[in-house]
């Protein structure tokens, strides 16, 4: 929870910019305020104090900005240093703005853009008045840098300011990118791009190079969209260019790079197989040899098409879930590359890709098309089981959008069942936040007697980066309404809920972050009557330190309930070092409610890193007949660590004890930008006890 609140603040800011879509905002109810905040904080910058323009000393320009795309001869030599003639002709761009506090930079940024018939380059100069205190520390590509100093170039190739792609680099060099939509983590899959960066005595640069030949624009596209920023990681601050979309993150404030006569673009296709060979102790889990594909056509108008046979998800490390009370099913991110391939293309509530467990075969293709987004899927196992899913919206500028979605499941021995929903949502950005709304229906049809029924979403509100915001929702979900395929945690529901809160973020002082936050809700179910208020408040440090305070009460289904919950963290500046405590007291089903969870990270050698977490809960609860069953004690301990051997190579390994059971594995990975990957497990990743079992899985890309 707490310890996780950096990570969940940049997932809002980059999938936004990555373009989510409508999908994300109809995720479960709490996701939605989430995709508002997404929506904008997704596009928050970095900062810089020193001269800028005299224009930009005194506001901040309205109004989109064009910049006339430069073509340079000679391609720079990406190593961090700014000493390529190119940069002498590349457009030199110095108004950055900050965005939280609408006025010039804490510390002074400068970056330059230009291309050739190949790729586009960017670099950044980024000057700082404390060297000492610029701050990176992870060296793994696409690894956990929401803490560390970094620049920022995000491009729209499509122009509509929908799709973003976003490359990141840190002092150190390390990349982290987002490809619209999602995409799998295999380098030469997904892309590879360069980036490096160096650090000196007045501060740090860094230097970007994009081949053309990743990134999916339409045939003759001569105008893509951009925005460029800065983290200033000790303050937590962001600055952005152009100015006017620091101030509204609105997508039609990005700069338009013009000009630009753009490689053509064929079909691509690349060819991804693996081979698999498991030796166990299981007869079942045995094979000497497996054999799967995944294949991906790019087509010129951008529309991405996608195969795979015999996918292996068995060798994938799942997340271990929380022992934490929870009222209903917690909602889990999906960590399969299938389904992470152009996941926001797809249905949010009435698709849930966990649901579909394994399949033989699985076709999808998704994209856009001027204002238009689709997603189709489908997958099949021997056997005849079959699940389709499928998304269609209409883009109402870079505000809004109208969709479509649905679900087919077809299971043996199963009754039929297909589910549909139609909505849409709507922004309107203004200086420091915007005002947001949204709307869906769900129907669902199920083959027999019973799974035909409806629900409902309406909701608003308004979020700024600074000061006062609220939401409110509606939703009634009725009785006898079931998707198979989809994230419904309970049925014959309604509920109000109206929120409001506050924050605000300092750059001097000890105190950096605090929000407060007021929640009430007023429902009821088929068992009885549902209310709740809800206060908490989040304060963080500028020494690393925070912590979160927060106390319910109410009823729910005839019973009464309250809950007190006190959240510390410590050293939440240092990924390898950042440590948590977790308690909450309270009353469930008239039974005294206890959870307690300890979490530390540790980093014994420059190699060397890993966390161990400990839980504890006593909790009554109810089972599937609704029958009280009495508190009992739940305990789980995770313990994780990796050694770098290098940048590419690691070895890993996860213990985990709950319920009684114990498992572990450990595992050698090679992720490297060309060539082979190469995993070798022992044990099984996600059995809830040890198993006795090696395997061996290389991945070749063509």
């Amino acid at each position: 929870m707490i310890e996780s609140r950096a990570a969940v603040q940049q997932t809002r800011r980059t999938v936004a910019c990555s373009g989510a879509g409508p999908g994300a905002s109809r995720r479960p109810i709490l996701a939605q305020v989430a995709h508002a905040l997404r929506a904008l904080g997704t596009c928050a910058v970095l900062l810089m104090p020193a001269p800028l323009s005299a224009a930009a000393e005194e506001a901040a320009p309205e109004g989109p900005v064009s910049v006339t795309a430069v073509v340079v001869t000679t391609a720079p030599t990406i190593d961090g240093v700014l000493d390529d003639a190119c940069w002498e002709e590349a457009t030199h761009i110095t108004d950055f703005w900050r965005e939280r506090e609408d006025e010039p930079p804490i510390e002074n940024t400068e970056a330059w853009i230009c291309y050739d018939s190949e790729a586009i380059y960017v670099a950044f100069r980024c000057h700082d008045s404390k060297p000492s205190e610029i701050h990176y520390t992870q060296k793994k590509r696409q690894g956990r840098i929401w803490d560390d100093d970094r620049v920022l170039a995000f491009i729209d190739v499509s122009n509509t300011g929908r799709d973003f792609y976003s490359f990141q680099v840190t002092p150190a060099g390390t990349q982290h990118d987002g490809i619209p939509g999602g995409t799998s983590e295999k380098i030469e899959w997904k892309g590879d791009w360069s980036a490096a960066g160096s650090v000196d005595e007045e501060g740090w640069s860094a230097e970007i190079e994009i081949p053309f030949s990743i990134l999916r624009y339409p045939d003759g596209q001569d105008t893509f969209r951009i925005w460029l920023a800065r983290i200033l990681a000790r303050q937590d601050d962001w600055c952005t260019w152009p100015p006017a979309f620091a101030r509204v993150w609105d997508a039609d404030n990005c700069a338009r790079w013009t000009g630009l006569t753009t490689p053509p673009v064929p079909f691509r296709c690349t060819f991804m197989p693996y081979a698999l060979s498991v030796l166990s102790e299981d007869e079942e889990d045995r094979d000497p040899l497996t054999v799967g594909f995944d294949v991906k056509g790019t087509f010129p108008n951008g529309v991405v098409g996608l195969g795979t046979y015999n996918p292996d998800f068995r060798n994938l490390e799942d997340v271990v879930e929380t022992i934490d009370f929870t009222y209903v099913e917690r909602y889990l991110e999906e960590y399969r590359p299938f389904f992470r391939e152009g996941e926001y293309y797809f249905p949010g509530g009435i698709f849930y890709s966990r649901r579909i467990e394994d399949f033989d075969l699985g076709a999808k293709a998704f994209g856009t098309l001027g204002h238009h987004r689709f997603g189709l899927l489908d997958t099949y196992s021997q056997g005849g089981e079959n699940h389709f899913a499928w998304n269609y919206s209409h883009q109402l500028g870079t505000s809004g959008a109208l969709y479509a979605e649905g679900t087919d499941t077809r299971v043996p021995d199963e009754p039929h069942n297909q589910a549909y929903e139609a909505g849409g949502y709507l922004s309107r950005r203004f200086e420091g936040g915007n005002h947001h709304g949204h709307f869906f229906r769900a129907w669902t049809r199920t083959e027999g007697e019973g799974g035909d029924d409806s629900r409902l979403s309406v909701g608003a509100g308004t979020w700024r980066l600074q000061g006062f915001g609220w939401n409110a929702n509606y939703s009634a979900t009725g009785s006898e309404f079931q998707a198979d395929d989809g994230y419904v945690p309970e049925t014959g529901v309604r509920n109000l809920s109206v929120g409001i809160n506050y924050n605000r973020t300092y750059d001097e002082g000890a105190v950096k972050h605090f929000d407060w936050n007021a929640r009430f809700n007023n429902g009821e179910s088929e068992e009885g009557e549902r209310r709740t208020a809800h206060l908490g408040y989040y304060r963080e440090w500028r020494s690393g330190r925070d912590m979160w305070i927060g106390g319910s009460t109410g009823e729910r289904d005839g019973f009464d309930q309250w809950d007190a919950a006190l959240g510390l963290g410590w050293n939440k500046n240092d990924m390898y070092r950042d440590g948590g405590l977790g308690l909450t007291v309270g009353e469930r089903y008239t039974h005294p409610y206890r959870y307690i969870s300890i979490s530390q990270a540790f980093h014994p050698s420059e190699k060397w890193s890993g966390q161990l977490r400990w839980e504890r809960v006593y909790a009554a609860d109810l089972d599937d007949d609704g029958n009280l069953v009495p508190p009992e004690v739940a305990r789980q301990v995770v313990l994780t660590a990796t050694y770098d051997i290098t940048k590419e190579r690691s070895v890993s390994g996860r213990l985990v004890r709950s319920s009684g059971n114990t498992n572990a594995y450990a595992a050698y990975r090679q992720r490297v930008r060309k060539g082979m990957d190469l995993l070798i497990v022992v044990g099984d990743p996600n059995a809830d006890e040890w198993v006795s079992r090696l395997a061996v899985k290389a991945i070749w890309c063509f």
